[in-house]
């Protein structure tokens, strides 16, 4: 903002902004916008780096403690008891893993949609019955065959969703991919961003279509955003 409002003053000195008709105006805040875009996108790129090289240095027996912890949070919490159709994600590499979460939910008797990629930004949720359901996909991750059933994301209850890291205001910076971010408002299911708590951020720059979280569940904490 503070960009757009020096940009703009540096425009209104050399133009006169009350020459301007309203379709320049328009204009003129329209470029301002899309600077100011641009900039932060580069500002997560930069962040997103960071962060996934410090994940990937973590110590091993940290990540698989702190994941353990974290799926016992997640099994204690009543909008998990209570949910009956579930979207989770499957995990990779450094993420929070999900396997076994995935396993117990099937042996609960829940309905459980797993993420499939179709063509850039654009994610189905897709039921499976069985872990045997997955196979490799895109980028390498475990994603549901094409045979299996297509959920409407409305019907869903909880979304359990990944990141690379989390503030504690609920910003999720994600892959840069954009498949949350179109996959989400299609729901209103609440959502669960599994965070490890060293991965936890003070503050993670936010962008128009970025959705906010419902609950951050680290090996520490369970909180609300602030």
């Amino acid at each position: 903002k503070e960009y757009g409002r020096l940009s703009c003053l540096r425009f209104c000195g050399r133009s006169g902004w009350k020459e301007l008709s309203d379709d320049r105006r328009y204009a003129v805040v329209r470029e301002l916008y899309k600077e100011n875009e641009k900039d932060l996108a580069a500002e997560k790129k930069k962040l997103r780096q960071g962060l996934k090289q410090k994940r990937k240095n973590l110590p091993e027996s940290y990540r698989h403690q702190a994941d353990r912890q974290i799926l016992e949070c997640v099994k204690s919490l009543e909008l998990y008891r209570q949910a009956h159709r579930i979207f989770c994600y499957v995990s990779m590499a450094e993420e929070v893993d999900t396997r076994l979460l995935l396993e117990e939910m099937l042996a609960e008797g829940k309905i459980v949609a797993v993420p499939l990629c179709r063509e850039k930004g654009v994610m189905e949720a897709r039921q499976i019955t069985s872990m045997d359901q997955l196979k490799p996909g895109a980028y390498g991750i475990l994603e549901p065959k094409e045979d299996t059933e297509k959920l409407d994301p409305d019907s869903l209850d909880l979304c359990v969703i990944p990141c690379v890291a989390c503030s504690l205001s609920g910003v999720r910076l994600g892959y840069g991919g954009g498949y949350y971010d179109r996959f989400l408002p299609e729901t209103r299911a609440k959502r669960i961003i599994l965070c490890q708590e060293q991965m936890l951020c003070e503050k993670i720059p936010a962008e128009p279509h970025d959705c906010p979280m419902d609950l951050i569940v680290t090996e520490e904490q369970v909180c609300e955003p602030v």
